[in-house]
């Protein structure tokens, strides 16, 4: 699986230094951490969590706006995410029961089918519970002149999330996710310092939106900008390959830095390799990358070399994870 480039303004900002190497921005696809299909049909988003306040009623204005904001995470998300199209997922709406889905200790895969009947759906994202505890307060500087306000807002989140694959009758991820929200703000003036607050509403909107986006990054494949380095200083030719990368023109700067593989001058013959093995790994053939790494750091052992080995062997791992994650 190929790196798509980035094209950034930095992408060649050590080029002309005195530092002896480039960097470029690349796009990798950053496995899920659960065994996530790649063949679903379309994900849906259950949120069970009907009751916050444990009065055995159903908090209903509150319930939409956090599942209306957890489902825009999740959308959000699925627009970084690899192999994954917003149009295949949705949220149930109405007020669904958690004893429907969980009877005892055990799962209630009829409770999906009947879901999936309607709409097709494989992939069940369930919020079980969610827990929210607030704190606030204010304090005045008297110390100062004027006066000086501080308030502040602290927002614990706590989402106990599953997910499930019909297809499969498997529990793919049972996770606790937590965080705490701060909001705070300065002032010589009440008015002011509340201006600059948001609203309750707001933050427990923030909270909400935050817990599914950072969800969804644990369990949908994702794009992440990552840098790569290669040595652009040597001699002339290096410099000449380094345009050659700066114009994409990949095989004109391999064929630049095979010649000097088996160079008399042992950093030469390292850079070469390395720089090999750089390209190698842009144009998908980790393999041969992880090979003329290798050969870079038999050459002199350097520990950007055997960091770089490292990370090699990582994104083999990551790839063969994303085989079955992104068709």
């Amino acid at each position: 699986m190929k790196f798509r480039l980035v094209v950034l303004l930095a992408l060649f900002s050590l080029l002309y230094s005195c530092n002896p190497l480039s960097s470029i921005r690349v796009e990798t696809i950053k496995p899920a951490k659960i065994e996530f299909p790649g063949n679903f049909n379309k994900a849906v988003f259950i949120n069970l969590a009907t009751d916050l306040n444990k009065d055995q009623e159903i908090d209903t204005l509150l319930y939409r706006m956090i599942t209306e904001e957890m489902s825009l995470g999740f959308m959000d998300a699925t627009k970084f995410s690899a192999g994954i199209d917003t149009s295949a997922f949705f949220y149930l709406k109405g007020f669904p029961l958690k004893e429907k889905l969980y009877n005892s200790d055990t799962i209630s895969w009829t409770y999906l089918e009947n879901i999936s009947d309607h709409n097709n759906a494989d992939i069940f994202i369930v919020l079980d519970t969610l827990k929210l505890s607030m704190d606030s307060g204010q304090s005045v500087n008297y110390y100062t002149a004027p006066e000086e306000y501080y308030v502040f807002r602290e927002l614990a989140i706590n989402a106990y999330w599953s997910v499930f694959d019909l297809y499969t009758k498997k529990r793919l991820d049972k996770y606790h996710y937590g965080d705490t929200l701060l909001w705070d703000a300065f002032g010589y003036f009440k008015t002011e310092i509340e201006n600059k607050m948001p609203s309750v509403e707001q933050s427990i909107r923030e909270a909400s939106y935050f817990s599914a986006l950072d969800y969804a990054n644990r369990i949908f494949p994702v794009w992440q900008i990552e840098t790569r380095y290669f040595y652009h200083l040597g001699n002339d030719d290096f410099k000449q390959a380094g345009q050659f990368v700066r114009n994409y023109e990949w095989e004109k700067a391999i064929k630049t830095w095979e010649k000097y593989i088996d160079h008399i001058d042992k950093e030469i013959a390292s850079r070469a390799c390395f720089n090999l093995a750089f390209a190698n790994e842009i144009l998908g053939k980790l393999d041969l990358a992880i090979a003329w790494a290798k050969q870079s750091k038999a050459i002199k052992n350097k520990a950007r070399t055997r960091n770089y080995i490292s990370l090699l062997q990582s994104r083999k791992k990551e790839l063969k994870e994303l085989k079955t994650q992104v068709n």
